[in-house]
């Protein structure tokens, strides 16, 4: 089966430091078949991953972006253009119509002040529940986020969340198939399986040190 971290930064996130042939790298060797780039509120990570790729059709990589809607955070998978706007159902209806797919990522991950709070009534915008991302440092976050997308037959994914080099591949969804197109098609019918783990606890203290670093270089 091959395996895609569907949630990855590169360094035109801010809270990231990765370089996208680092990940490219990282992925291949921690036997990662595919990726998807989905930095926040731009597509800049999405185009260079693409330049990256030239010498490397075989591997499967999904556009995308990571929003911060009114809501909280959405990923739009399968988007290569920015978004118009930051109000959730509009930027939802954005999303599918540029034919992407709208992922709620890390929902009951209550660390994170950004996170989308979903509720019943978001489940006609909704396409997948992210039900594992290598970042919640409390188990029971994931295990909610399984428990909502089963109970509202909801399609599954998971993510590694990376922002630096030993999160990659830390989370994957598998299927059977080689192709971009393979991949989407078992996602949409629910064919396919989501593992990984938790990345260690070292890598917030790599955040917290990235994003001083960036303040005392403004000083």
């Amino acid at each position: 089966m091959a395996r895609v971290d569907f949630h990855c930064h590169t360094k035109y996130s801010k809270c990231s430091n990765l370089e996208p042939e680092l990940i490219l790298k990282l992925c291949k060797k921690q036997g990662i078949q595919g990726v998807m780039i989905c930095d926040h509120d731009t597509i800049k990570g999405t185009l260079a991953f693409k330049k990256v790729l030239s010498l490397n059709e075989d591997f499967i990589f999904i556009p995308g972006i990571e929003v911060l809607t009114d809501r909280g955070e959405i990923l739009g998978a399968w988007i290569e253009e920015e978004l118009s706007t930051s109000y959730f159902p509009e930027v939802a209806e954005e999303i599918k119509e540029k034919g992407g797919i709208v992922v709620v990522p890390h929902p009951y991950d209550a660390i994170r002040g950004k996170r989308f709070r979903v509720t019943e009534p978001d489940l006609p915008f909704i396409d997948a529940i992210e039900v594992f991302n290598s970042r919640c440092i409390l188990p029971r976050a994931n295990k909610k986020a399984l428990k909502f997308a089963e109970r509202y037959g909801l399609k599954q994914t998971a993510g590694s969340d990376a922002h630096f080099a030993p999160e990659v591949g830390q989370a994957w969804v598998s299927f059977n198939g080689s192709t971009i197109e393979e991949f989407r098609h078992s996602l949409m019918r629910g064919e396919t399986r989501v593992e990984g783990r938790r990345s260690p606890f070292s890598v917030h203290l790599h955040t917290i040190n990235h994003r001083l670093n960036r303040i005392f270089r403004r000083i």
